[in-house]
């Protein structure tokens, strides 16, 4: 899959995906399953080309999963969500553990999307796991970890969630790019933010402020940029799409959380120095997951 180009990558991971939910028979658990999953039911008939998948909003286009039938797409959460106001809460004890971070050699996150300068991250849940005890014990962030989960909708133990301080250098911009699913809401905690710098969802470009929160959808087209003289920080947190049910939400962790579909999507964007660390986690909690032997035979 290495000299693919990233769109058909992507394309062979989700046609992976959906063959180890037909063969495994994660399908067949959610088309048998009662009204609550009416509209995961009329996904799973999309994804295996018996229905038409619907038309997309203007600028939404995930790159893996495409949207969900019946939810409300918009690129920005106007007006701001009460977990917007519940993280902006936080901002003391995520200070506490971004100060910490000051003189820390963070990860460079080596992405297509960089177009120039330097992103860096410190991440404290990736991929479904709690990242930073993992790899970095020395950095654990404590605090933002307690903090994150106090919030309503979080969706840390989701493989395509992450919570990250995330680090733009001088002169760095990312160039303009759609997330791989329109499960979740993203909320950006501004920590330092030099003049000059902005995000686009959309159509609508805004500037973040220290200690305020900034939500989206990123399964719309999305750009950022740093233009002036200082580091920007911000954190990154994702929660659920307000728009999905508590069963709906158990029954895509139920499909994500299983150890192949894991780790078909770790190789888009694990580095491989963490992929036996996160393989060996994977496969240790895929064995006490309900939610994996409740929607897979085996």
């Amino acid at each position: 899959m290495s000299e693919a180009s990233p769109q058909e990558l992507t394309a062979q991971v989700r046609q992976k995906v959906v063959e180890v939910a037909r063969q495994g028979g994660y399908f067949d658990a959610i088309l048998g399953a009662g009204p609550e999953l009416a509209r995961l039911q009329e996904y799973v008939r999309m994804l295996e080309g018996q229905v038409p998948l619907p038309p997309s909003a203007p600028g939404q286009s995930p790159t893996i999963f495409p949207p969900l039938p019946g939810l409300e797409e918009r690129p920005w959460r106007d007006p701001p969500p009460p977990v917007a106001k519940a993280l902006e809460g936080c901002l003391a004890a995520v200070e506490r553990d971004l100060a910490r971070l000051e003189d820390a050699e963070l990860l460079h996150y080596d992405s297509g999307i960089v177009g120039t300068g330097r992103w860096s991250v410190h991440p404290v849940y990736f991929a479904g796991e709690r990242l930073d005890r993992l790899v970095w014990p020395q950095l654990a962030m404590e605090e933002t970890a307690a903090a994150v989960h106090s919030l309503d909708g979080e969706c840390t133990a989701f493989p395509l969630a992450d919570v990250l301080f995330s680090s733009h250098a001088p002169g760095t911009t990312l160039t303009p790019h759609c997330s791989w699913d329109g499960f979740r809401m993203r909320l950006h905690l501004g920590l330092k933010i030099p003049e000059g710098c902005g995000i686009r969802v959309g159509t609508e470009s805004r500037q973040w402020e220290q200690g305020r929160v900034l939500a989206f959808h990123d399964s719309f087209e999305h750009e950022t940029w740093n233009r002036g003289q200082e580091r920007r920080v911000v954190l990154i947190v994702d929660c659920w799409h307000p728009g999905l049910t508590l069963a709906e939400r158990d029954a895509l962790l139920g499909l994500t959380r299983k150890f192949e579909v894991r780790a078909l999507l770790s190789q888009l964007r694990i580095p491989e120095a963490m992929a036996e660390p996160l393989m060996l986690r994977f496969a240790q909690e895929e064995r006490t997951d309900a939610r994996v032997r409740r929607y897979w035979r085996a």
